[in-house]
């Protein structure tokens, strides 16, 4: 009986990862989480799938929310797949009193939303999140931005810059515009655009969003005219986030990061809801692909579960944007096989002595393949060029004899025996 063909494919903006991918993202992230334990981060895991009103409560993500995956469970209660990491981990300080405070920690896990996809933009995609809660001090924003430069630098950027601002110094620039404090979120998500959109973009999308003509000329000119701290501390009234910044760069400057690799950016506003503090961006001149890396400082999220407000800081790194930039930068780590020595199967009476080899080979330390079928040795030396696995050995009748096993080193082509009791030994130096 005929059956009807399924097309295979994957859901737009979601990809299968081959094993060369893979080796090197698996690379990337075992050197960011190195960074993050040397500075004393934990790891932690939470579920895909969350409750909607924990993702959805005291609007906290504004717009966005519509980007986020959202169903019914078996049981009809609402629920969505994880959006970010933040939301999640406010969650867990929530249920978790026991835990020491300040808590540093560290999630590496896929997210999920409803994005169009572009360049640069997917809907299932790794983040990298490192955050300090129960810290008020600007510290914590240096550390969290300590290790975000040690990230950058290890991994060989040469040229970014992380861009570095204040909600409440966007909050006192609305407020001196004459901005009612109900359109401040429009105008942070129309400023957060202005890089893709321009000044005149974003001058429109204020008018869209019912900012008058005269507010919005007011707070284009701040922000076109008054491009440092100084600049700003001598015509606007808050003095709280502009000291905060001040302290910051003090700190930045003590962790020895370099002045040309971080400055403030009035325009920056990142357009999630629940910033209430500094906030920052990392982007890089090429590719042109937008933020690599973002957050901010989080006072009140973890208290939309709690009595009590918790400061809580951090920052994400966008790990499939990171993966472009390395490789159209050719930053990418070179990856040499994991494999290094392929077992080949002489025929079905030989393959005892075969495993035995593997398996020494494998207890020392080696990763070894063993050919998993009896099929003729050219094809199993085609296997293992085409996988580049640098040696290949072979033990048949003769190599059985005298107790001596063949090696093939698979880039020259050149064959040498080795005593079978010695390939351990050998197998060491090729490590």
């Amino acid at each position: 009986m005929d059956k009807e063909k399924i097309e295979p494919q994957t859901v737009k903006g979601m990809h299968d990862r081959m094993p060369e991918e893979m080796k090197r993202r698996e690379k990337i992230i075992s050197i960011i989480k190195e960074i993050f334990e040397r500075y004393g981060f934990l790891p932690i895991e939470t579920p895909a799938i969350e409750y909607w009103d924990v993702l959805s409560g005291k609007n906290r993500y504004g717009d966005e929310e519509k980007l986020i995956y959202r169903f019914k469970d078996r049981k009809g209660r609402d629920a969505g797949l994880r959006f970010d990491f933040t939301v999640p981990l406010s969650r867990v300080i929530a249920m978790h009193p026991e835990i020491p405070m300040p808590f540093k920690r560290y999630q590496i896990q896929p997210v999920w939303r409803g994005d169009a996809p572009q360049y640069g933009r997917f809907r299932e995609f790794y983040q990298c999140d490192v955050d300090i809660v129960g810290a008020q001090s600007m510290l914590a924003e240096a550390e969290i931005l300590s290790i975000t430069y040690e990230v950058f630098r290890t991994l060989g950027f040469k040229e970014f810059n992380i861009k570095i601002n204040n909600r409440k110094i966007l909050q006192s620039l609305c407020e001196y515009s004459g901005i009612s404090p109900e359109l401040e979120f429009a105008v942070y998500r129309a400023m957060d655009k202005q890089e893709r959109i321009g000044v005149d973009g974003v001058a429109e999308k204020l008018e869209f969003n019912g900012v008058p003509q005269d507010a919005r000329e007011k707070l284009i000119d701040l922000l076109e005219n008054c491009k440092t701290l100084k600049e700003l501390e001598r015509v606007i009234p808050e003095k709280e986030g502009i000291q905060e910044l001040k302290n910051l760069f003090d700190y930045l400057k003590d962790f020895n990061i370099n002045r040309k690799f971080f400055s403030f950016d009035p325009w920056l506003a990142r357009g999630l809801n629940y910033y209430t503090g500094p906030i920052f961006e990392v982007v890089v001149s090429r590719p042109k692909i937008g933020s690599l890396a973002g957050g901010g400082r989080f006072d009140d999220l973890i208290g939309t579960f709690l009595e009590k407000s918790i400061p809580a800081v951090g920052i994400t790194i966008g790990f499939e944007r990171m993966m472009i930039a390395l490789k159209e930068l050719n930053l990418m780590p070179k990856d040499k096989p994991s494999t290094r020595i392929l077992v080949a199967q002489f025929d079905e009476s030989h393959s005892s002595p075969a495993i035995v080899i593997a398996k020494e080979l494998r207890d020392s330390g080696i990763a070894t393949e063993i050919y998993s079928d009896f099929v003729k040795l050219s094809k199993q030396f085609k296997y293992a060029d085409k996988k580049k696995i640098p040696y290949v050995i072979v033990v048949g009748p003769d190599e059985v004899r005298v107790q001596k096993a063949t090696i093939k080193n698979m880039r020259t082509g050149k064959q040498r025996e080795v005593k079978m009791n010695k390939l351990t030994a050998w197998a060491g130096k090729i490590k």
